[in-house]
């Protein structure tokens, strides 16, 4: 397993971009700050926000996550945009702005999008910065390689197959790229994904991604992708006339026997006698 280490790109060459984005915050009195893939900070804010403010009161241990939903909370305006490497086509964190507003300020549509417009300058300036000085010293300069974590592997066996179906229904999350990969997954039954290719299309490292959507769902990637695929099984036994054999085929399943094994781990049941039984 390999993670990027965004605060060593922060630091190098003298802290570079920690000295251009405390510098952009000063002469544009904002806030500015970075977070990685875990929505915690990398670095400090930058720039000054009122004594009121509960955000600079956050320290880097704190997750900031559901910072874009609380910001009346914080009496601010705030913005992000997603940091990319180019060299890994992975999303590493998101740059942040953030000034303080009156609740009921007549102007905060007019900040908000001043703030839009900042973000996204500076991404490009940070990922601009980013790609010549990991040419400059290579990417492996920032490449943590993690052994596979036991701890991990044991939080897979723990997840709750027969549970999964119901979690499932009342799952909820506000992190954007899990929202995505759980849009390209649903739209993807079909297919036999990995975790490498869900993973890659939200610009997340196997590592950060793993993590995460476990974090947010509550299950493993793989218990959520079997779940979705049996909970559809159960919708085609009860409302088509497909064959089982042709079910299993049309949700990836490359043999009918692995098919009915999972199918019964999450449901309790054959499919056979779920179809016969009319099992809800």
């Amino acid at each position: 397993m390999e993670e990027f280490d965004l605060q060593s790109l922060l630091s190098s060459n003298e802290k570079l971009i920690i000295r251009l984005l405390q510098s952009y915050a000063q002469t544009n009195d904002i806030a500015v700050f970075v977070l990685g893939n875990d929505d915690h900070l990398q670095a400090g804010i930058f720039g000054e926000l009122s004594e009121s403010a509960l955000l600079i009161r956050k320290d880097k241990k704190a997750d900031l996550s559901k910072l874009s939903v609380n910001k009346y909370k914080y009496h601010i305006e705030y913005a992000d945009s997603p940091i990319r490497i180019s060299q890994l086509n992975q999303r590493v964190g998101k740059i942040c702005v953030a000034k303080d507003t009156p609740e009921a300020s007549p102007k905060r549509l007019d900040l908000m999008q001043k703030l839009n417009d900042q973000v996204v300058y500076l991404r490009c300036m940070v990922e601009g910065i980013s790609k010549l000085i990991i040419e400059n010293r290579g990417i492996d300069d920032f490449i943590i390689k993690y052994a596979l974590d036991v701890n991990d592997a044991i939080d897979d066996l723990d997840d709750s197959d027969g549970k999964a179906l119901q979690q499932i229904k009342t799952m909820s999350t506000s992190n954007a790229s899990i929202i995505s990969a759980i849009e390209y997954i649903d739209s993807n039954l079909d297919k036999r994904l990995t975790l490498d290719q869900v993973s890659s299309k939200v610009y997340l490292s196997d590592y950060y991604f793993s993590k995460l959507f476990k974090r947010e769902t509550g299950l493993s990637f793989s218990v959520y992708l079997n779940a979705r695929k049996i909970q559809k099984a159960m919708l085609l036994l009860k409302e088509s006339d497909k064959s089982i054999n042709d079910i299993s085929d049309s949700l990836g399943f490359t043999r009918l026997s692995y098919f009915s094994q999972t199918f019964k781990k999450y449901t309790g049941v054959a499919p056979t006698k779920y179809r016969t039984e009319g099992n809800n």
